[in-house]
Formats: structure tokens, sequence, C-alpha cells
């Protein structure tokens, strides 16, 4: 009996995840195309990957991502969540329009963003209009601002879903420790960085390594935005991949190959964050 319950989640886990990951591993060590053949070439893939100076300026700008992104999403986050908690006036309205880009697909959420911020977008006609800039901001076609407007994408987006984790662990945070701190005359700030985020320290340590690993995979936000222009300037390690793998008769080997680091760099991420939260527990 439980295997017939399980039975139909297994058949599409194994075809649609393990059989494709199977495949990766074993395209990784060959030279085939997008469109079938080729042969076993050992760690070819990999030596060619590592000695591609556009590979290495994708991974340096995808870890910048993730430096930028990560810190912004836990603390937008946090800093939401602990005033959703609160009971303050109008939380009610601010909480659907807060988790409504949960609902709405990422490229819907990027085609906006790129109506918004573009050279005649919403952002630049409006300054232009109060007269505080005498020229359209580059957002999406300068190189310095291309990444950082991909990134404001993602918190936008994801911030929403880590509100509501983060709301639900604070749901659990117990009060009399909080009203014995305020009966010892703390503030309300000082309440909720001693005692209040001490208590979900293992939620917010969670959700960075969600954030993180999320922004290692970033994909639609900077091919959406800019292409991973202007140049290559907002090019992350995904879309490296896809440039590589994607269109028909293009090196499917090879991006295999680079599927396998990037799931590598996950992998560590993952582990780095798990080792810094266990610490933290720990003490």
């Amino acid at each position: 009996m439980p295997v017939l319950f399980i039975g139909p989640v297994l058949i599409i886990q194994i075809t649609f995840l393990f059989t494709p990951l199977a495949n990766t591993f074993v395209l990784a060590f060959t030279n085939a195309s997008t469109i079938g053949g080729g042969v076993f070439t050992g760690l070819e893939n990999f030596a060619t990957i590592f000695s591609s100076p556009l590979f290495w300026e994708a991974t340096g700008r995808t870890g910048l991502y993730m430096l930028i992104a990560t810190p912004l999403l836990v603390g937008v986050s946090l800093f939401l969540a602990i005033l959703l908690n609160t009971q303050m006036r109008g939380s009610g309205i601010v909480r659907p329009i807060l988790f409504s880009p949960l609902v709405m697909p990422m490229a819907v959420v990027a085609l906006m963003f790129q109506f918004v911020l573009s050279s005649d977008g919403l952002i630049n006609q409006v300054l232009e209009g109060l007269h505080v800039i005498a020229a359209p901001i580059p957002f999406l076609t300068s190189s310095r601002l291309a990444l950082i407007s991909a990134v404001l994408v993602t918190v936008w987006k994801g911030c929403g879903l880590y509100t509501l984790i983060l709301l639900a662990a604070l749901q659990n945070v117990s009060r009399e420790l909080d009203e014995a701190a305020e009966l010892d005359g703390a503030s309300w700030l000082r309440r909720t960085w001693s005692v209040t985020i001490p208590q979900i320290r293992g939620t917010i340590g969670l959700i960075a390594i969600l954030a993180a690993i999320a922004a290692l995979r970033v994909f639609t936000e900077p091919y959406v935005l800019t292409g991973g222009g202007p140049g290559t300037s907002s090019t992350t390690i995904v879309l490296y991949l896809f440039g590589k793998g994607i269109s028909p008769g293009t090196a499917a080997g090879f991006a295999s190959a680079v599927s396998l680091i990037l799931f590598a760099f996950v992998l560590l991420v993952s582990a780095v964050g798990w080792a810094i939260s266990r610490r933290g527990r720990v003490r």
C-alpha cells in the first residue's frame, strides 16, 4: 500500500529529476552536442572551463551578486517581518501587498521592472518630470548599474517569501522574555535586538542559505532585463551555461560540466551556511 501511494511521485521524480541529473553527470565527460552524438573526453571540458576568462568573470559576478542580494534579502525580510509582527495600524493591508509578488512568475516581474527601469521608463520619466535629473539614469545600459538593477528585482520578488517564513518564526517567540525585558526598562529596539532576534537565529540562517543558493542560480532577472549585458557585465554562471548549451547544436557536454561546477558551488555554500548556523546554535 505505501508503494501505491508514493509510486506516482517516484515515477515523476525519477523521470524528470534523477534521470536528467544522472544524464548530466555522464554528458559532462563527453563532447556531446544538443542534437546528439559525442564521445568520452575525460576531463577536457573541465580543463576548458577553468581556462576560460569568461567563466571566471561570470563566477566572480555571480559571487558579487550573491554577496549583495543575500544580506539585502535577509535584512529587508527581517525588518518587514518584525514590523508586521507588531500590532500596527494598517498591517492587514500591507500583508497582501507584500506577499503579492509570490504569485507572480519571475519572468513577468522582470518584464515589469524592465518597463520601470528603462531609459524611457516610469522612474526616469517621474524624475525628469520633477526636474531631479537632466538625463535618464542608465539602469539597464550601464555596466555598473545593470547588475544592481537585477539584484533589486531579486529582492522585490523574494522578500515576500522570506518575510512569511520569518513571520511564522516570530509567532513562536517567547512573550515572557520580551515582557520581562520590558519590565526591566528595555526599549523596543533593545528587546528586538537582544531578545527577539536571537530566538529566530536558526530561521534567519535558513533564509540566508536559501537566498544565497537562489542568487547563485539567478538567471531570469539578468536574462530578461539586460540579456547579460551591456557586454558581459551582468552575465552570471547560469547565463554562461545557457549560452553554451541551450541552442541547437551547442555543446551539451560542456554545459553539463558547467552545471556540475555550479552544483558544487551550491553544495559548498550550503555546507558553509549549515556549519555557521550549527556553530551559532552550539553557542
